[in-house]
């Protein structure tokens, strides 16, 4: 019998040692409050448990007691310590701990991030918990992808069975895509080079089970998890990339949508869903041939010039510089493929080595390859045509290969280094541009020409308007993102933002230099009386004075249309190939 009042007793002593204010109110100090004893953060309770969640992502140190330094005494420190507890030992993530009343030194938490902390005061002891809806800004949809056992994704190669569903958190025109209690199921894995490898923060692939039309995108089961853990501009350099695929007007460009990730209950921060890169109808529209064909080899294709050499390909060199040829549509190749592909790429080649433009316009759509080399201009991309940049052609023997898709702007509006070309003295090799540039007096005015046209369009703002609209819209998850990554961020996006607009402007300033700065009518004739050209879906006619001409579908259906002298924009015709006085023009 003599057991129990030991026992009633050492509880007796704890709860003297303690003081009375242990049973009413906990305090934390930290980095979080200025480590301000006379204004401490205070605990929530319910029953005998106290908890506040804090944000440890710069500094991991902290106290907390049973005492506020601006109590009775306020004294501050002395006060604050007089009731300080700390854990017996180093305490996890998820574990509980004992603890005992300490004020020597401070306790450490065991992340870098937002944690929980939880203090049971009847039994002594703590615990940190990681409150995944603390760390989320709530201001976007937040994508919750569990794994098969919680394993990690550690492959590039292999996928993992896992699950997932979008919670819109209340963004407008977003549906909710499954629950917590009924996700949908997929397969992920890793993806990227240097981004895989050199980064904590990871890129991942994914692929659904079922098709879904996820964030508003074209219903599709293949998508991408874009980290930009290496963009310091504000997540601006894809976001202002991508726009400017779009405003000049290429034939597709990526979607990404900003969404935060939440993955196997660990929030991983701010990512963009963005489509990759293959042939579909809604991406890549080329017919796909075989692999392992015999016949038909002459399309569809779909390459990328690469700087791995560890990735099927075919080689060919541009003096003495290899230039990799990746072939990812078809993913395998038969001998007559695999000569068809080296035979043309071989003839470019050739076409550029001996300055024939005759030669090299037949086998390279120029219109296109402007379009894409103004894009990369525009993002001072000085690694665009050195690796990540794509060709494509359509079947047929007198197609051509374009330039495009757009992908990764990961080394564009790096600095302030903009009154040069991305040709001119480049950190890695340009393949072709340079030589096509210099060699192609032709080129040039096809550029000069569809630069005349983008300002014309007011391009360059339209531009900005995207990034700043995108910049609104993550700024609340950019700051979570930095708080979960710290050593990538900034905790200001709007003027990492602001940097990229800045530099985006400077090098647009600098080609106006170089090109023209009018988009009137004096640019976009270039020197002649009549063009026609098309432009994000709209057919746009040039003609130096009044006239009627007659625009003629692929499959023989006309139409009369009276011009007015200048710009004449026609956007109620329908997708597909026309033409008009002779020129052709695909719409």
């Amino acid at each position: 019998m003599k057991l129990p009042r030991i026992f009633a007793a050492i509880i007796a002593m704890a709860a003297t040692a303690i003081g009375a204010t242990a049973q009413d109110a906990m305090f934390a100090v930290g980095p979080f409050n200025g480590w301000d004893a006379k204004a401490p953060l205070s605990f929530d309770k319910e029953g005998d448990l106290y908890s506040i969640t804090l944000d440890f992502s710069s500094d991991r140190d902290f106290k907390m007691s049973t005492t506020s330094g601006a109590g009775a005494q306020g004294n501050g420190w002395e006060e604050f310590d007089s009731g300080a507890l700390k854990p017996v030992g180093t305490a996890g993530t998820g574990e509980w701990i004992a603890i005992e009343h300490n004020s020597a030194g401070n306790i450490a938490a065991p992340e870098n991030r937002m944690l929980t902390v939880q203090v049971d005061l009847a039994g002594m002891r703590m615990r940190f918990v990681r409150d995944t809806s603390s760390e989320y800004s709530g201001t976007l949809p937040v994508l919750f992808i569990a794994t098969e056992g919680g394993v990690p994704v550690t492959s590039k190669e292999d996928y993992l069975n896992g699950t997932y569903y979008l919670d819109p958190m209340g963004a407008e025109g977003i549906e909710a895509i499954g629950n917590a209690e009924a996700p949908l199921t997929l397969e992920i894995r890793g993806r990227g080079n240097y981004t895989w490898t050199g980064f904590d923060k990871k890129p991942y692939r994914l692929k659904f089970t079922d098709k879904a039309a996820i964030l508003g995108m074209d219903k599709s089961r293949h998508f991408a998890l874009l980290a930009h853990a290496d963009d310091r501009v504000g997540f601006m350099r894809n976001t202002l990339g991508f726009a400017a695929s779009r405003h000049l007007g290429l034939p597709w460009t990526p979607a990404q949508k900003p969404v935060e990730v939440v993955l196997n209950g660990d929030y991983i921060g701010l990512y963009f869903l963005t489509e990759t890169i293959r042939v579909d109808k809604n991406r890549v529209n080329i017919t796909e041939q075989d692999d392992l064909a015999t016949s038909d080899v002459d399309g569809g294709w779909l390459v990328e010039i690469d700087n791995y050499d560890s990735d099927p390909h075919v080689t060919v060199h541009e003096g003495d510089y290899p230039v990799w040829f990746t072939y990812k549509s078809p993913e395998v190749l038969s001998a007559q493929q695999a000569k068809f592909l080296q035979g043309q790429m071989q003839s470019i080649q050739n076409a550029i080595a001996a300055k024939d433009y005759t030669a090299f316009s037949a086998l390279v759509d120029v219109d296109m390859l402007a379009r894409y080399y103004i894009v990369q201009e525009v993002l001072n991309d000085y690694e665009s045509f050195h690796g990540s940049c794509y060709l494509t052609r359509q079947r047929g023997d007198s197609e051509r290969w374009k330039f495009g898709p757009v992908w990764d702007f990961g080394s564009a509006l790096f600095n302030d280094n903009s009154n040069r070309f991305i040709w001119d003295s480049p950190e890695f090799h340009q393949v072709w541009i340079g030589s096509v540039y210099a060699s192609f007096p032709q080129f040039v005015e096809t550029v000069k020409d569809t630069w005349a046209r983008f300002l014309g369009d007011n391009g360059p703002a339209a531009i900005l308007a995207d990034g700043e609209a995108t910049a609104d819209e993550i700024a609340q998850a950019a700051k979570c993102d930095y708080r979960r990554w710290p050593e990538y961020g900034n905790y200001d996006e709007q003027a990492d933002a602001a940097k990229a607009f800045r530099r985006m402007e400077s090098k647009i300033d600098w080609l106006k230099a170089q090109w023209g700065e009018s988009g009137g009518l004096t640019e976009a004739m270039n020197g002649g009386n009549f063009r026609v050209y098309a432009c994000n879906g709209t057919l746009h006619i040039v003609s130096a004075a009044p006239r009627c001409v007659k625009i003629t579908s692929i499959d023989g259906r006309s139409v009369s249309v009276r011009l007015a002298a200048g710009v004449n924009s026609i956007s109620s015709l329908p997708r597909g190939f026309y033409i008009v006085e002779g020129h052709k023009v695909a719409l």
